[in-house]
């Protein structure tokens, strides 16, 4: 459990705790091979009185082993507090990289963090902005309403009698980043020794890039500070808010921004909002994603219930813009050719060659696998998640309330496909993780909905 003790920034502190990590991961799988060294040995003559054989038993044992591992790697991740928590979360939606029992684990550090005291955010704030809070503004609540991984949020007035929330980064927050990612580089390896439902070493180097350069992104304020006025500038949907941002208030470390008043989506879930209410916000929801992926090529790359706020007016306010991701062309293209081919492949069980093309375009099967190889031990492993993720699409509505969590791996199923998960476009993981948090945002509200996202083609002019 996370206390509110100062996060440890000094390499040699944070190097002992990942170090301490790493040698009981390594101790406990080299207790787990010798395990299950020995149970092999018995024979399976002696599982004839039970209702479960070897086979089964052994993936227990594998699934038990790897929820122990994913509880060793949330509890260092815990313990380093800062980046590492945002690193705990993000790799809590990697779906293509990590087995389910150790996502699972780490969803546990998707919450709220303790605060920091009020004597560190008046230095922050004297640090970044050149004087004290009574100064800055014309009131300041010290008490933060929200705290999360990297910063937290204060309620201010300015002299302007402008509403403001203040987010104030917590000290030494930057400085861990490189050793973090370092350690999770050495973690990764570990795990890859650990399981066999790993990919292969040069998918994972790419996503702790992909990792490095959003953090880096993400600790400073002013490139968020800039993401909000640039979307600010270019959403034309109806029905979004996106905060103003206060520049004279702001820096690398503060960010001064306009308080939008209405709740977050789990607490306007609680009061029972009509299904014609869901059946809004859920659009524009999913509105807001497409328009940003096809017709901004720049995506919120940040879609849990925490970043969004249903208006008293019922607009939908948009938090949170540390998290920011351009698309290419070529990637935008090819993943939007490749989605019919999902719904013809995985729900009508036609067009695999063609899906096989989507694949390998999305740099995600090498050119080396052949068709057979993908039909049969590539394509049976995806067919779950295919059928999970095409159903939204399959017509141009979907009724939310009828989708499943998204699902993990069945039992089943070899594990194979992801050994041949080769590479990815840079913005494959970004884009991968928003998607799947707007899937189960959209399940969370119950909403039906028009899910014909060609309607924010570039090419397509009546898109508002």
């Amino acid at each position: 459990m996370l206390t509110s003790k100062k996060v440890p920034t000094s390499t040699l502190s944070r190097s002992a705790i990942a170090g301490a990590a790493v040698t009981k991961i390594a101790l406990k799988h080299a207790g787990y091979k010798v395990r299950k060294a020995f149970a092999a040995k018995i024979s399976a003559t002696q599982y004839s009185d039970t209702k479960k054989s070897p086979v089964k038993n052994n993936e227990q044992s594998q699934q038990q082993h790897e929820e122990q591992i994913g509880e060793l790697v949330f509890t260092v991740l815990s313990q380093l507090r800062g980046t590492a928590i945002k690193l705990s979360q993000l790799l809590s939606m990697e779906t293509d990289i990590l087995p389910e029992t150790i996502r699972n684990k780490l969803k546990s550090a998707c919450h709220e963090v303790p605060p920091i005291n009020r004597a560190l955010v008046r230095k922050q704030l004297v640090q970044e902005l050149g004087n004290t809070p009574k100064q800055l503004f014309k009131e300041f609540d010290s008490q933060a309403f929200s705290a999360a991984s990297i910063g937290q949020v204060h309620r201010a007035l300015s002299f302007n009698d402008e509403k403001l929330a203040v987010k104030v980064q917590y000290p030494g927050i930057g400085a861990t980043i490189n050793s973090d990612l370092k350690m999770l580089e050495k973690l990764f390896w570990l795990l890859a020794k650990t399981t066999n439902n790993m990919p292969q070493k040069q998918v994972i180097t790419q996503v702790l890039a992909e990792m490095k350069n959003r953090l880096a992104e993400e600790i400073n304020y002013e490139i968020e500070a800039s993401n909000l006025n640039w979307f600010r500038q270019e959403m034309k949907l109806n029905g979004i808010v996106i905060p103003k941002v206060n520049q004279q208030l702001s820096s690398a470390r503060v960010l001064s921004m306009e308080m939008l008043t209405g709740q977050h989506i789990d607490k306007w879930l609680e009061n029972q909002p009509s299904q014609q209410h869901r059946n809004a916000l859920g659009q524009k929801l999913f509105d807001f994603f497409w328009y940003c992926a096809l017709t901004l090529k720049k995506i919120h790359a940040d879609p849990h219930p925490g970043n969004f706020l249903v208006l008293n007016d019922g607009q939908l306010g948009v938090l949170d813009f540390g998290c920011v991701r351009s698309l290419s062309d070529e990637f935008v293209d090819s993943f939007t050719a490749m989605m019919p081919k999902i719904v013809d492949s995985y729900i009508f069980g036609k067009n695999k060659p063609a899906l096989f093309a989507s694949y390998q375009a999305l740099k995600l099967i090498d050119h080396s696998v052949d068709f057979n190889t993908f039909e049969s031990k590539i394509f049976p492993d995806l067919q779950r998640y295919g059928q999970w993720l095409g159903q939204a699409y399959e017509h141009k509505t979907f009724d939310f309330t009828t989708k499943s969590p998204c699902p993990g791996k069945p039992d089943n199923v070899s594990g194979e496909a992801i050994k041949f998960l080769s590479g990815m476009y840079s913005e494959q993981p970004c884009f991968d993780r928003a998607h799947l948090g707007l899937m189960n945002l959209l399940t969370q509200i119950g909403a039906n909905i028009n899910t014909d996202y060609s309607r924010f083609s570039t090419g397509n002019k009546e898109i508002l």
